[in-house]
């Protein structure tokens, strides 16, 4: 791994700059407040692609913010085979529910090259007080990080194949759609394998969902490029598709 261990003075763009602030800090911060948000990351690391991120802070719990890039979540089960258990895209925390939880077996691997941003939980600590609303956002994100690995149960219950992989192209149109990228032309950072993996599904049944999608005019579908067309149609092919 390439890794980047520098104070955030060496970072190409400050906390308070950072376009995804109201994903990763507390909405309505002041200008005093924006300065001490600058101190909270340590290091910015770049994980490459196939490569696991690792803990960087001596054994200290961290949170870590995906700067740029795409990820995957993955927990080796006890028989040797590995569930996907969530995808995380720019603004997501992760790694933080694993760590609290000593799920030594879960890996959080990067799907592209990407960026990391590390924030000790020490470093939270010693500005909480001065800054509104920053522990209760922390556990915010915390909690968020739980729903998300948890989510994965959505797919594996009275679902039809493709049910869950309408629900889980809406998820991701609206992930797209939040971070104001378009939510018809998604970029499939996943393999297919991932993808089945996450929905526990076959390989062969996404692939067979997917050109089934096609031929009905709901999607394009060019190697990793996806183009939703009907976005009403896969609406109404989903279950549950909000929570």
């Amino acid at each position: 791994m390439d890794m980047k261990i520098k104070a955030p003075y060496d970072l190409d763009v400050s906390c308070s700059k950072c376009s995804l602030l109201n994903k990763c800090m507390p909405a309505g911060l002041n200008s005093t407040e924006l300065t001490r948000i600058d101190s909270l990351v340590s290091q910015r690391i770049r994980v490459k692609r196939g490569s696991d991120l690792q803990r960087f802070n001596n054994g200290q719990q961290s949170l870590n913010i995906i700067r740029t890039g795409y990820f995957k979540t993955v927990l080796s089960t006890n028989d040797g085979r590995d569930q996907v258990l969530g995808f995380h895209m720019s603004g997501d925390s992760i790694g933080l529910a694993g760590e609290l939880s000593e799920l030594h077996s879960c890996r959080v691997t990067a799907l592209e090259d990407s960026t990391v941003c590390i924030v000790p939980f020490a470093h939270v600590e010693a500005i909480a007080n001065s800054v509104n609303g920053l522990h209760s956002h922390i556990r915010h994100l915390f909690s968020l990080e739980i729903n998300r690995e948890n989510s994965v149960m959505l797919f594996l219950g009275s679902m039809n194949s493709q049910e869950r992989v309408a629900t889980f192209l809406l998820k991701l149109s609206s992930s797209h759609e939040e971070r104001g990228f378009s939510p018809i032309d998604l970029n499939l950072k996943m393999s297919r394998y991932d993808i089945a993996s996450y929905l526990g599904l076959k390989h062969e049944t996404v692939s067979r969902t997917l050109a089934r999608f096609i031929k009905s005019k709901l999607i394009n579908l060019n190697l990793r490029e996806l183009k939703i067309i009907n976005l009403v149609a896969l609406n109404s092919l989903a279950v549950d598709k909000n929570n």
